[in-house]
């Protein structure tokens, strides 16, 4: 909040919007960086002979401006594919749950719970950013520039 001293009184202007979309971009920018780290471990843990369904593994995040924002991990869909020019992984399902003939290999949940450390370490960061800003408030022009 920027209180301004007039001579016949004063003026209270608020930036609690832009406050809010301040921790909005940094609560996404901490998602998308877990999922950079989640999305690599992810594809290493893929049978190797499944080259389809690696290219076919994405992360979205999600999240309107008044919403939380989510992280999403998964297999793109056939519509999704084909717009990245990827063939179809129709097989995603049962090369992660398994079939009577072939044991599944959990590849979105277990690199997911093996890396929690690293997860918790990167939403911190950010979290110490998002704490600074509800703290101090946003910087001010004045801040940012450069002292000559």
């Amino acid at each position: 909040m920027t209180v301004t001293l007039m001579a016949n009184g004063f003026t209270c202007e608020s930036n609690a919007k832009e406050i809010q979309k301040a921790i909005r971009q940094l609560e996404k920018k901490a998602l998308r960086e877990t999922a950079k780290v989640l999305r690599k471990e992810i594809k290493s843990v893929v049978p190797k002979d499944e080259g389809v369904l690696k290219k076919n593994i994405g992360t979205w995040v999600k999240g309107k401006a008044k919403e939380d924002p989510v992280l999403q991990i998964g297999v793109y869909d056939r519509a999704r594919a084909r717009k990245k020019g990827y063939q179809y992984a129709y097989h995603a399902h049962l090369v992660q749950w398994g079939t009577v003939k072939m044991q599944g290999t959990d590849y979105l949940r277990a690199p997911v719970f093996r890396n929690l450390d690293i997860i918790i370490a990167i939403q911190a960061e950010y979290l110490r950013q998002i704490e600074d800003i509800k703290a101090n408030g946003l910087p001010s022009k004045e801040d940012e520039v450069a002292d000559d």
